[in-house]
């Protein structure tokens, strides 16, 4: 297993996909999660052999079946998205929550947004903030994204939080290298929270940042009117 990830990653040795596919599937072969996940990532890239979908999908539920957290959450992603297999919104779930139980930021992510959209559960934004935050401590920057709109936006009151949107929005900032999308859900947060100058301000970074989102325009225009109209 580990030689194979060396060979996939240069780690000691030159870069040779082929041998790193052939370490990966001796540890596959032998019900290991991990090489199984690997070796569904070298079908699905084409990387040491030809892509094949269906070899990737095979050994990626193998990997989610035997407890590997990064295959549970793309087993899962499979799931909610429909990819190679029928859209299953309750299988989506069943994979994430694996994940996420394990501690797994993605999966932690992924379940979020189920409960945040009601994919497959009840919608619940008690429940998509709950793991949202616990991707969010570990770094996650959409985790961070999501949770500062929710706690900026829900109509739920116990979860309604403008002031706190802006600190977690401004981690998702710096998580992200300062992308349009955080720039935008951090506007928002700072116009929830009745800051209409900042929300402009951060509004013309989004928008400078992706000039062509419609959405981020019309925000400007919002929240530009509510700073005219404050004076």
């Amino acid at each position: 297993m580990e030689l194979g990830l060396a060979y996939a990653t240069g780690d000691g040795v030159a870069v040779d996909e082929t041998e790193a596919v052939k370490w990966f599937r001796k540890a596959a072969n032998q019900g290991h999660a991990a090489g199984e996940y690997f070796l569904s990532e070298m079908y699905s890239a084409g990387r040491g052999l030809p892509v094949d979908n269906v070899e990737a999908l095979k050994w990626l539920r193998k990997s989610a079946e035997h407890g590997d957290p990064r295959g549970q959450a793309n087993l899962g992603a499979v799931y909610s998205q429909g990819i190679g297999v029928a859209k299953d919104d309750a299988e989506a779930v069943k994979w994430m929550r694996k994940a996420a139980e394990q501690g797994f930021a993605q999966g932690q992510f992924g379940l979020g947004v189920m409960y945040a959209h009601g994919q497959g559960v009840p919608q619940d934004a008690s429940e998509a903030l709950k793991w949202y935050r616990r991707a969010g401590e570990q770094g996650d920057a959409q985790a961070l994204n999501n949770m500062a709109f929710l706690l900026a936006t829900s109509k739920d009151a116990t979860v309604r939080n403008p002031n706190e949107a802006i600190t977690i929005a401004l981690k998702a900032v710096d998580a992200s290298n300062e992308s349009a999308v955080c720039l935008d859900t951090l506007a928002t947060a700072y116009f929830e929270a009745g800051q209409y100058e900042k929300a402009v301000e951060t509004e013309k970074k989004a928008l400078a940042a992706s000039p062509d989102n419609p959405s981020y325009k019309t925000a400007l225009e919002r929240y530009s009117a509510a700073a005219t109209s404050k004076h």
